[in-house]
């Protein structure tokens, strides 16, 4: 069960941040105040689900200082949200009175200056894990660090709350997991809940003033100095925007979409051993043709080692990762294909191409927290990444063998990303799911050769008539067999490749 909110408004605003920072009186920044005391508000919040509006109470505290000066960071310290989620919204979640539940919260703080007002995330603010109730509501408390803000003129700071994101992730208590059984206790899927608060209730949590300082012009006076890098007097509202540290991709390992921001995780999740086939067709652009591994190949997968929860422009989605390797007589590769091309346009050529992998095939899955409207299906993409070393062999040429040699290899891995379009829900899976298989699609750009020839170079000619860019691939997953399952877990089936 997923819950969301769509509001789009709510993500523009946001993006926003920057912008504002050149024109405005407050800036986001690092700091410490004094005379602080607690302020508290009682919120009331609704989260769509596919049943209806689910109520969550929600209580946040923070630490806030009475005064602070112009100039002078301002932060608000020992936030806590308090969430009360109705049982009723949790209780068809299989294996919820066992499970450890631990995750995420984002609340959207309004701060305002003035008459202006600029929204600033506080994002990622952890629910530390604990068991899940046998009855009764779920109560869980956020807690972290949330940005400062720094005023540049006079005027009492307004502090409200606005948009907020939950995220849950559960596991199985300690010995559930591996507890024999013939049925096991099921673990419920991820959570995520957006939700909007309630227009009957009040939304502000404290006020800090700040005072005029003595001697200095009031502001918007022909005296006052504008904000540096905007217009004189400027009198609006500014949050610095925090970069977000975006990793550089690792070979073999799916990265979170570039414009999505990580809300928490990753948290580690207990795999589960799984494996399938795969088969499909390789372009060579530059020979017209194609390699088809008709023989499928045996995929072997951690399903599941570790889920986040994402803020994306759509919305807060779930990312589950996913890695594993092949396998061919013990060996990380595909079987063998073979390929028939016409080479240069006239000349008949065969080949076995070998494809193996270096490091581990990294999978990754963005899941979506509210249904389709039309369809009531959640939608999913998977990207799976692999870093492959090309080797060609039995290479024969209008009939006649070319000696290639035992080496004839691309010079570095060639990177594949295969995607695949899903969904999941009362309709049953749909397209391609990581456990039900379907088509996987991308390109890769094969790398020149090297190592070719035994009697006489032939790095070049292979470089000539293979290596290229936008290869498309086109292959085909089966099934999954879950191995700690047993009973739910028959040989799968071997897919037959798609053009």
């Amino acid at each position: 069960m997923r819950f969301r909110t769509s509001d789009p408004r709510r993500a523009a605003r946001i993006a926003t941040v920057g912008a504002l920072a050149l024109m405005t009186g407050l800036m986001t920044g690092t700091g410490e105040a004094n005379d602080t005391r607690v302020a508290e508000a009682d919120l009331g919040y609704t989260c769509e689900s596919p049943s209806g509006p689910v109520p969550v109470a929600v209580k946040v505290a923070a630490e806030l200082p009475l005064t602070a000066n112009i100039g002078t960071p301002v932060r608000a310290t020992d936030v806590k949200v308090s969430l009360t989620l109705p049982r009723s919204a949790v209780s068809d979640l299989p294996g919820i009175d066992s499970a450890l539940v631990s995750g995420s919260a984002s609340v959207v703080a309004d701060v305002s200056q003035r008459g202006e007002t600029t929204s600033v995330p506080w994002q990622g603010l952890e629910i530390p894990e604990g068991p899940a109730p046998a009855e009764g509501d779920l109560e869980l408390t956020a807690t972290g660090d949330v940005p400062t803000i720094t005023p540049r003129s006079s005027g009492s700071i307004g502090f409200a709350l606005g948009h907020l994101d939950i995220g849950l992730a559960f596991r199985a208590a300690e010995g559930e997991a591996t507890a024999p059984s013939p049925a096991p206790t099921p673990i419920p899927s991820p959570v995520s809940l957006s939700c909007t608060i309630d227009p009957d209730r009040s939304a502000e949590l404290a006020a800090v003033d700040v005072p005029q300082l003595a001697g200095t012009p009031a502001p918007g006076s022909e005296d006052s100095p504008g904000v540096p890098g905007t217009s004189r007097n400027s009198t609006g509202l500014s949050a610095e925007p925090k970069a977000q540290d975006v990793p550089e991709p690792e070979p073999g390992k799916v990265s979170v979409p570039a414009d999505c921001t990580v809300m928490t995780g990753p948290i580690p999740q207990v795999p589960k051993n799984a494996h399938g086939y795969m088969a499909g067709y390789s372009n060579v652009n530059k020979l017209h043709g194609a390699a088809k591994f008709s023989d499928p190949g045996l995929l072997r997968l951690n399903l599941n080692t570790s889920v986040s929860f994402l803020s994306c422009p759509t919305g807060v989605k779930s990312w589950l990762t996913t890695d594993g390797t092949l396998d061919y007589h013990g060996k990380p590769q595909m079987p063998p294909a073979k390929a028939t091309f016409v080479t240069f346009g006239f000349m008949p050529t065969t080949a076995k191409m070998e494809l193996t992998l270096e490091g581990r095939v990294g999978i990754g899955t963005l899941g979506d927290s509210a249904p389709d409207p039309e369809t009531k299906q959640y939608k999913e993409t998977t990207t799976a990444v692999a870093l492959l070393r090309i080797r060609l062999y039995d290479v024969d040429v209008n009939g006649e063998p070319l000696d290639v040699g035992a080496n004839c290899r691309a010079v570095r891995p060639m990177e594949l990303e295969l995607v695949g379009k899903g969904s999941t829900g009362t309709n049953g899976p749909v397209g391609y799911t990581v456990k039900t298989g379907g088509p996987l699609t991308g390109t890769s750009d094969i790398p020149p050769f090297a190592g070719c020839g035994v009697t006489e170079d032939l790095d070049n000619l292979l470089t000539a008539s293979v290596s290229g860019k936008g290869n498309f691939t086109k292959m085909m997953q089966s099934p999954l067999c879950v191995e700690d399952v047993p009973a739910n877990c028959p040989e799968p089936p071997k897919p037959t490749p798609e053009r």
